[in-house]
């Protein structure tokens, strides 16, 4: 009872707002300036190069460029089309039947914001730019494995297929000259433009099925290749790409490319002054004359500006709103609590019902229940690095510490998930507002079944399992009878990974005292560093998606980041890896999803982490605004789309 009230102390506290909250804002919901949009953002971009896919400056890209096609409004495994005038698909003939060729009708009329029309050209340059500068900080990925084979994640592994050019320019420079000329003579038989046809073509190197899902995001915004050239960037020449290769953000920072975009979307750059605002400004010449979906915008912006404020911490960005001086600003699940106070309307996206709250004078709109892009789990290391290691104790299975190959052992791993109290966690410290996550993917995506076999909490078999375990400590010592300590570590500050600690430590002492979890926060660097030097036995993880499609959830998990941080054996990874291949490259959908559901199976069954929950989503906008949509493929900022908005008179 007393671990359960300390718990129960421990979660209230972690999601109580400040006892020094200001006092209760009830200004009229009313915008100073309804010709202007202001977003208190934490941080600012590295740069504005599309092809390096900074996060943070996805929020502005959206605006200043166009991408080929966009997401079916809130739907994001639907498309409508961009700056091509259709979806390519297979009763279009814009995908060929056996799935190696994709097509792109270039939509004519359309001028970047120096005048210059929009050509397929361009276009194609824009891709072919992308994937030659690479590097593995890109998002290039995306597109290389689809063009040249499943595994090429970047375009050095045309030079050298041993990966001993990834990220080294000057290495590349002095490669073979007849195989980097070869590697860009690949890439430009891989995207065709034909100017007389006006269109774009990409010849894959095998079917691949979230090729579509990868151009609509920030890195398919659409270049001008004279402006790029003008501006210090590749100019097209095979002879020349090298120098170009794995660029920074902090080389693209200081060229047009990287600070002054020039694209063809609804705003046109202004100014960036660094560490203060980006400001961007209506186009009045944009060429969308038709909504892309039912009472979707059209024609020049509503809203004439946008202006992105960087602030240092939420409280910050909060004051600004607070004041009126800012119209929305980001926040995390910590935050929700000082938000609530306020919303004076909360809207369920799910029913699509508005409900005043206790006081409607309130100047935001809340808008929850929806599924946000993201997910936090927790996964086991195989083998952990014992070398100054404080995280496994004394290094061996005598009450005091765990060994390095703790985690090696599957009833360890079925025992840690029968005994992690899931509902606890999801009704304490979610506050119910999650979804259980079944499978690798999400809700809607291939190969999700809401029937796949998960874990549930149960001491009863969590013990069976601890008892049933193989490790041995010295003399042969069993885990039940010996006990065990180590500890738990999450970054300072988020108190969902800190709860998800709590849960663990409470249930396992719960089946037996002699189980001792420790929790510490560590400082943001210094728990990644010790995830990958591979110190740590076990630690919660946040993925959050780039397209929206089962493979890039599964990768991560089974074959890429975080199984290379958890020392996932090899064997395992390989029969990950291949069913993933299969799967990913299989044209029938049908036959797609079932192999989808062989790998789930097989994650359930040799359990590498703990599938948590799907944290609902939540947005809190000004009550003066109408037009918001959610996709789930949209995240933070961005997720607002301000050329969809239109302030209330």
């Amino acid at each position: 009872m007393f671990a359960c009230l300390l718990l129960a102390s421990l979660l209230l506290s972690a999601c109580r707002p400040d006892a020094a909250t200001p006092p209760e804002v009830t200004r009229p919901p009313v915008s100073k300036d309804a010709s202007t949009w202001v977003q208190a953002s934490f941080g600012e971009p590295q740069t504005l190069d599309p092809a390096l896919g900074d996060e943070p400056g996805a929020a502005i890209l959206a605006y200043v460029y166009d991408t080929l096609i966009i997401y079916n409004k809130d739907d994001a495994a639907r498309y409508q089309p961009g700056l091509a005038r259709e979806v390519p698909t297979l009763q279009n003939g814009g995908i060929s039947a056996d799935g190696l060729t994709y097509t792109f009708h270039i939509r004519p009329g359309v001028k970047f914001h120096d005048g210059s029309p929009l050509t397929a050209e361009d276009v194609a340059f824009t891709f072919q730019r992308g994937i030659l500068q690479g590097g593995r900080a890109s998002p290039q990925w995306l597109f290389t494995e689809a063009l040249f084979g499943a595994g090429i994640d970047d375009i050095s592994l045309l030079v050298a297929a041993d990966g001993s050019l990834y990220d080294n320019r000057a290495a590349l420079i002095a490669a073979d000259p007849g195989r980097l000329a070869a590697a860009c003579e690949r890439v430009k038989a891989a995207v065709v433009p034909d100017s007389a046809a006006s269109t774009v073509t990409f010849h894959l190197a095998n079917p691949w099925s979230p090729f579509l899902a990868s151009f609509p995001g920030a890195w398919g915004s659409v270049l001008s290749k004279a402006w790029v050239k003008t501006g210090g960037g590749w100019d097209g020449d095979c002879a020349t790409w090298p120098r170009y290769y794995a660029t920074t953000a902090a080389e693209s920072a200081v060229t047009p490319v990287g600070s002054r975009p020039v694209g063809s979307g609804p705003y046109r750059f202004d100014h960036w002054t660094a560490g203060e605002e980006i400001v961007l400004v209506a186009n009045p010449d944009y060429w969308r004359a038709e909504p892309a979906w039912e009472g979707g915008p059209a024609g020049p912006p509503v809203i004439g500006k946008l202006v992105y404020r960087v602030v240092d911490e939420f409280s910050s960005g909060l004051a600004l709103l607070k004041a009126g001086d800012a119209d929305y600003i980001d926040a995390d699940f910590d935050q929700w609590p000082v938000m609530d106070t306020l919303v004076g309307e909360t809207c369920d996206l799910r029913s699509g019902a508005c409900q005043p709250t206790a006081n409607p004078a309130r100047p935001l709109r809340l808008y929850r229940s929806f599924a946000s892009d993201n997910r936090t789990d927790l996964v086991f290391n195989y083998a952990i690095n014992p070398t100054e290691n404080t995280y496994i104790g004394s290094g061996k299975l005598d009450g005091n510490g765990i060994p390095p190959d703790f985690f090696s052992d599957i009833h360890i791993r079925k025992a840690f998930a029968y005994c992690f109290d899931y509902e606890a966690y999801e009704q304490q410290a979610l506050k119910g507002e999650a979804a259980r996550a079944v499978t690798l993917m999400l809700p809607g995506m291939e190969g999700y079944d809401a029937r796949q076999e998960t874990y549930h909490y149960d001491p009863a078999r969590c013990a069976e399992e601890f008892q049933a375990a193989e490790i041995k400590g010295p003399g042969g010592a069993a885990v039940w009878e010996t006990g065990f300590r180590l500890t738990l570590a999450y970054n300072t500050g988020n108190s969902v990974r800190q709860m998800i600690a709590q849960v663990l430590q409470r249930s396992l002492s719960a089946v037996n005292e002699k189980f001792e979890i420790q929790i510490i926060d560590l400082p943001w660097t210094e728990f990644l560093q010790a995830q990958l030097a591979g110190k740590l036995p076990l630690f919660p993880v946040r993925w959050m998606m780039d397209v929206y499609d089962s493979y890039n959830w599964i990768v991560p998990y089974t074959s890429g980041t975080y199984a290379d941080r958890q020392r996932l054996p090899e064997l395992l990874q390989t029969q990950f890896r291949d069913l993933t291949l299969s799967a990913v490259t299989e044209v029938d959908p049908a036959k797609r999803a079932e192999k989808y559901a062989t790998l789930n199976q097989l994650y359930y069954e040799q359990v590498p982490g703990l599938l948590l929950y799907q944290i609902d989503g939540r947005r809190y906008l000004p009550r003066y605004v109408e037009g918001f949509y959610y996709n789930p493929i949209l995240s933070g900022v961005l997720g607002n789309y301000v050329y969809a908005l239109r302030e209330i008179p």
